[in-house]
């Protein structure tokens, strides 16, 4: 065997390691990925959770209440309620959507769930909003 073979073998050796280890290391990696992020919104939506409780409230009317429907990209439907509510701070009138403090940061929709907070929240009805007193255009209904 020559020194040209031996270290042909020693490279196609590498290589292959090197394969396996990305198929194994990449894998890990995207899911990690992806476990870090959900982890890392769910602690923003805490944290805002937490912070709601020194809120303030005041009363507000729902202007529209519907459950929609959008096409993902897979193909499937994405169904979720349309909560659309109005309320005045400090003479000052705002409009906002969001039903629960945090969900811009986590947002999941349960098959069901969207009628449950539509039947919740009819068009008319007056509600508690709680807002954030330093910048009363964050709020929600529910916190």
């Amino acid at each position: 065997m020559d020194i040209f073979s031996i270290v042909f073998s020693g490279i196609m050796v590498l290589v292959s390691l090197a394969g396996t280890a990305c198929a194994v290391i990449l894998p890990i990696l995207i899911i990690g990925g992806i476990g870090y992020y959900l982890y890392r919104r769910n602690q923003q939506s805490m944290a805002q959770r937490q912070d709601s409780q020194n809120w303030s409230t005041t009363t507000g009317k729902i202007l529209m209440s519907s459950v929609q429907s959008q096409r993902s990209s897979t193909g499937g439907y994405s169904i979720y309620p349309v909560i659309v509510y109005q309320y005045e701070v400090n003479g000052k009138t705002y409009q906002n959507q969001t039903v629960r403090v945090g969900d811009k940061f986590l947002k999941i929709n349960v098959v069901g769930q969207a009628q449950k907070t539509v039947d919740k929240y009819p068009i008319g009805k007056e509600v508690t909003v709680y807002y954030d007193p330093n910048n009363p255009a964050e709020c929600a209904l529910e916190r």
